[in-house]
């Protein structure tokens, strides 16, 4: 069926009307001119009555036809509202009608790209947003939470959904966040600010701010960035640290070096037997800051190596090098009465560069031998577990108390300072054993009881990815284990 205008459709049902009324205007007159009667009369009637009813009938079926059509129209209009923008509307009879679903149907289809493109930016923007380092957090101009990432909370410590939608001030107990927020949110010029937030004594925040606007400019908030720099406040922690201890204990023999040079040089010379005893006793000084300095060298050098992946692995028995260390702490063992006892069983390998690990075992040794007494044992075992290679030195010495465990492995530190001088040590022992397994992509670990005694346990994979059964072996490797060799 052709398509028709509804102008054409309601011309056309006039058209017929106007022609009925003519025909029965013709008849009408022509009966009237020639017989007048009471049944022409009421033929008259009856067929005005017909016309009308026709009429009636026809604007009827036409406005039904528009309702249907409507309906279908306000039925599609209904879809794309809920969402379901793929059914289209089919090709309608009248031309007006038809040009109104095409137009919805284009609209539709310009609407689902729009939502398509929106939602993929969407997931874009949740991607970046949840996998941020940082804690990113958005306030209304009352202080309520508009959003938050994961991240954000975590730092905080509470729960992302304990925050969504509420205000700040509910939720979050800390004075100096809460003042910077306050400031941000404020009347006062806009701006970016920052601050340094405490949390507790294991967390240090950065905090920044910023006001958030609309697209008229106007102020609707502020984000708040969180940064944790817990890391950097530990590392420079360590630092200072570090800088301190050199100093101190280059300063301490370079200082008992020049009290016993200025005493010789005022007279002292003379006296032989007091000469021969403050020149021994410079000896040492200087014998201890070499220590050090080799301790130091022998340090950096093996951290280089590990950090520039120059220090060679290669396939062999672990066995040999665990004799080698107990053959190298032998006579300080037999000097303390102390009884190295070995574990290992033959054929055990692994990735290791041998060099190093003997001076990481004969380090962990030389402890376990200076902190025992005589009679006590000092075990030295290798075993195959699931998760790799483990290496542990165990003896039966005076322990250490669970608060030195953490930094244990840190440059220069010392559980018992005066003693650890006494006995000989530059307080880098440990540290180097610490680098020594980092390059071998190990970890060590210790555990350890006051009076019972510690056990230093090295944790070595089982085969290093990519590494093939032999390399060659780099000059700076070579420099680095002779240091390490050389470093008592």
């Amino acid at each position: 069926m052709p398509r028709q205008t509804l102008f054409q459709r309601v011309l056309r049902s006039c058209l017929w009307t106007t022609g009925a009324g003519l025909v029965l205007m013709t008849l009408g007159g022509s009966w009237y001119l020639h017989e007048v009667s009471l049944q022409l009369a009421a033929i008259l009637v009856a067929l005005g009555l017909a016309v009308l009813g026709l009429l009636a009938l026809t604007i009827w079926i036409q406005c039904r036809n528009l309702s249907e059509l409507l309906g279908e129209l306000r039925a599609a209009a209904g879809r794309f509202a809920s969402g379901d923008l793929d059914q289209k509307i089919p090709a309608l009879e009248l031309v007006e009608f038809d040009a109104v679903a095409a137009a919805m149907n284009d609209m539709a289809l310009r609407l689902g790209a729009r939502i398509e493109h929106i939602a993929r930016q969407e997931a874009q923007h949740a991607a970046m947003f949840s996998s941020m380092t940082e804690g990113v957090l958005a306030l209304d101009l009352d202080g309520r939470v508009l959003s938050l990432n994961e991240t954000c909370a975590r730092l905080l410590g509470v729960a992302s959904d304990r925050l969504r939608g509420r205000l700040f001030h509910e939720v979050l107990r800390k004075p100096d966040l809460l003042r910077l927020i306050d400031a941000a949110l404020g009347d006062g010029p806009p701006g970016d600010r920052e601050q340094s937030i405490q949390m507790n004594d294991l967390c240090c925040l950065h905090a920044n701010t910023t006001d958030l606007y609309d697209r008229r400019r106007q102020k609707i908030g502020a984000l708040v960035v969180l940064h944790d720099v817990t890391r950097l406040r530990q590392l420079e922690t360590v630092r200072r640290d570090f800088v301190a201890n050199v100093s101190h204990e280059l300063r301490t023999p370079i200082t008992s070096i020049k009290g016993f040079l200025e005493t010789l040089l005022e007279g002292a010379l003379e006296d032989r037997e007091n000469a021969i005893r403050f020149m021994r006793i410079v000896l040492r000084q200087v014998n201890r800051l070499n220590a050090i300095i080799d301790d130091l060298l022998a340090l950096s050098r093996v951290q280089r190596g590990a950090e520039d992946r120059d220090i060679p692995l290669q396939s062999g028995e672990i066995r040999p090098v665990l004799a080698s260390a107990i053959e190298m702490c032998a006579s300080k063992a037999a000097d303390k009465q102390v009884c190295v006892e070995l574990d290992c069983p033959a054929g055990l390998a692994g990735q290791i560069n041998g060099r190093l690990l003997e001076q990481a075992v004969v380090n962990l040794i030389d402890n376990a031998v200076k902190y025992s007494s005589a009679g006590q044992r000092v075990q030295v075992s290798a075993a195959d577990e699931p998760q790799g290679l483990r290496i542990s030195v165990r003896d039966e010495g005076c322990g250490i108390e669970p608060k030195h465990l953490p930094r244990l492995f840190e440059r220069f530190y010392r559980v018992d300072k005066a003693r650890s001088r006494e006995l000989g040590g530059t307080g880098l022992g440990l540290a180097i054993v610490k680098h020594i397994v980092l390059a071998h992509h190990g970890n060590v670990g210790v555990e350890s009881r006051v009076g019972q005694g510690s056990c230093f346990s090295i944790h070595l994979p089982v085969r290093v990815h990519g590494l093939p059964g032999e390399m060659p072996k780099p000059a700076c490797a070579a420099e680095a284990e002779q240091a390490a060799a050389g470093a008592p």
